[in-house]
């Protein structure tokens, strides 16, 4: 098997197979697209929710709000949008873009996926200094 495939593959299989198992879990799908800068998103954007008649609550946040931004310094253009679902409390999209965007979404899929209460996600402690910082950030500015 491809070392990129990940599981899409064996749940294509057991599909196709007819056989027992997880399928894929398409909420939480994460989509990067290598360009300069890199743009990672997850999930639902705001338009898709609000189409959805869902009550939103978002922030957006640029990338050199954040320490590792800053220090980065010329080619730290980016932002962190993150769309919570406001009668839940759980982030359902974000889209990161920026330098590393692909990488900053990987926790930002892990949230979208989980359904990890937003009041959880402010109170972990970020690692520091990194892109990901803008996350804490935008999660606090959520309006």
């Amino acid at each position: 098997m491809c070392p990129t495939s990940g599981v899409k593959g064996p749940i294509a299989v057991r599909d196709i197979l007819g056989q027992p198992g997880p399928g894929a879990d398409y909420r939480a799908l994460p989509r990067v697209t290598f360009a300069e800068p890199e743009i990672g998103a997850v999930g639902l954007t705001e338009q898709q929710a609000r189409e959805r008649g869902l009550r939103v609550r978002t922030s957006v946040l640029p990338i050199a709000f954040s320490t590792r931004g800053w220090i980065h310094g010329p080619g730290n253009e980016g932002l962190i949008k993150l769309v919570e679902d406001a009668d839940r409390h759980v982030l359902i999209g974000a889209t990161s873009a920026g330098p590393a965007g692909g990488e900053v979404l990987y926790g930002l899929n892990v949230a979208v996926h989980a359904e990890i209460p937003v009041d959880r996600l402010q109170h972990m402690i970020y690692t520091y200094p990194t892109f990901h910082r803008t996350v804490e950030a935008a999660l606090g500015a959520l309006r």
